[in-house]
């Protein structure tokens, strides 16, 4: 039904990307760093840049 509503009126789906609306970087204590291992902490950091990538907002200095 969907999609033979969509081929008769030429419509097509739109996805909204909202997941910076609540991905948030992951912040890590002293004793967090000594506890966790290496494989976490990577993953952690990968987390962290693709957020950095994907949703920090520029800021004025950035943007000069």
């Amino acid at each position: 039904m969907l999609i033979a509503s969509c081929v008769t009126r030429g419509c097509a789906p739109v996805v909204v990307d909202t997941a910076c609306e609540w991905v948030k970087p992951i912040y890590l204590t002293d004793h967090d760093i000594d506890v966790l291992d290496k494989q976490t902490k990577k993953d952690i950091l990968a987390h962290n840049k693709a957020w950095q990538a994907n949703c920090q907002q520029p800021t004025d200095r950035a943007a000069k």
